[in-house]
């Protein structure tokens, strides 16, 4: 077992049977503070994140794949046929020694197997068993097939997301699937804390929906207590803005802003407010005229012209360091330049063996007795199994081979 001396986790060994997002996210984020982490994956094909955009060089290769890149960091890497008799045996061997065992089948899947829970814990009882999958190991809709698209429907996320007069909207990228592995690996690292205390490991039944729904509390508490049920928001007398500020995103020069107009924690209203906020944006000279405005569609027609021959960033700083209240939709490019992200060194370095150095997201949080780190870089498909069957199995160079050839690896 390879272990990492100084981490918060670093005592620790996870077999991730998981494939897509999910789960691969849950098990990095052990990874990435120490845990060995051992990704299992199906021989030739391997994991489906690998068929999964963007490719690097636009080379869709499954040792391109930018996704599995980022997703797999930290691990190292092998592969096993799980339903080939040889390769059910190896598991049981590697879970002798394991902490916890992710998975994402199919419920009742491993089950089949022979390598279920029950039969898995007879062998290693400290064993913490992370199933994640749609909807969950029991009830109606259990052997249900999921995605983002339906977790945020079904979580009700969508119910509330867009405008009034249109169909619901779903979130931008499969944020269902990372919020869902966050969730999933603070909830293993409760099991395993809980370990300690009730003397063995335990099976963690984790459901994708279920984590979409689970911060619907306030939707959830004015239909219990009142009967109301919450819809997406109602159109005003304008598209931007509303009687008390604007609400929503608004264009300017170069990109997107959110003016929620809220002033700063010193009294001023009224029109004094707008005077300063005109000052603020540098058109002191519409300064009356939105004091004087009664509805929002007045100011709307008074600032929208000004807001388009201003800068984004020039719009934020100015506003933020007034101590109004004001936010810059960000794109991909701004991300990867965001001063506060570079000084706070969000974003990490890793040297691919195929494709070079890509620059991923890092530390989600600081440690700073216990840091991150960014050891590796994601394995290539069966990376390391010499290292792994040989080394920590004890199988012979002609086992590996004679694995092969039963097509076990």
């Amino acid at each position: 077992m390879q272990t990492v001396v100084g981490s918060a986790l670093g005592k620790f060994r996870i077999i991730d049977l998981t494939m897509g997002i999910a789960g691969p996210y849950a098990t990095k984020l052990f990874a990435d503070y120490g845990s060995d982490v051992i990704k299992v994956e199906p021989p030739g094909s391997g994991d489906i994140a690998r068929s999964i955009g963007p490719f690097h060089d636009d080379d869709p290769h499954p040792e391109k794949c930018l996704l599995f890149l980022c997703l797999n960091c930290n691990k190292r890497g092998v592969t096993l046929n799980l339903e080939n008799l040889t390769g059910r045996r190896i598991i049981r061997e590697l879970v002798k020694t394991a902490d916890v065992l992710f998975e994402s089948f199919s419920p009742g899947y491993l089950e089949e197997l022979g390598l279920g829970y029950d039969e898995l814990s007879s062998i290693n009882p400290n064993l913490v068993m992370t199933s994640i999958s749609p909807f969950g190991q029991t009830g109606p809709y259990r052997d249900y097939e999921g995605n983002d698209l339906i977790y945020q429907a079904a979580g009700g996320i969508m119910y509330t997301s867009g405008a009034y007069d249109r169909e619901p909207l779903k979130h931008g990228h499969p944020q269902s699937l990372y919020f869902g592995g966050i969730t999933a690996a603070y909830a293993t690292s409760i099991a395993l804390y809980g370990r300690s205390v009730i003397g063995h490991g335990q099976h963690l039944d984790f459901s994708l929906a279920e984590s979409a729904a689970a911060h619907q509390y306030q939707p959830v508490i004015r239909y219990t207590f009142l009967g109301a049920i919450d819809r997406r928001a109602p159109k005003s007398d304008t598209d931007n803005l509303k009687s008390t500020g604007w609400q929503g995103i608004v264009p300017t020069k170069d990109g997107f802003v959110s003016p929620t107009l809220r002033p700063p924690r010193r009294a001023l209203s009224g029109a004094t407010a707008w005077k300063e906020y005109a000052n603020i944006i540098g058109r002191p000279e519409l300064g009356d005229a939105l004091a004087e405005a009664r509805t929002g569609k007045e100011r709307d027609e008074i600032l929208m012209p000004a807001l388009r021959e201003i800068g984004k960033f020039d719009y934020y700083h100015n506003i933020m360091s007034k101590e109004w209240l004001g936010g810059v939709v960000q794109t991909s490019e701004d991300l990867v330049s965001c001063p506060q992200l570079e000084e706070r060194g969000f974003w990490a370095e890793v040297t691919h063996p195929i494709m070079g150095k890509v620059k991923l997201p890092g530390e989600l949080f600081r440690m700073p007795e216990s840091p991150w780190s960014m050891r590796y870089p994601a394995p290539l498909l069966g990376q390391h199994n010499s290292a792994v069957y040989k080394g920590e199995l004890g199988y012979s160079d002609q086992d590996v081979v004679r694995l092969r050839q039963q097509r076990a690896i």
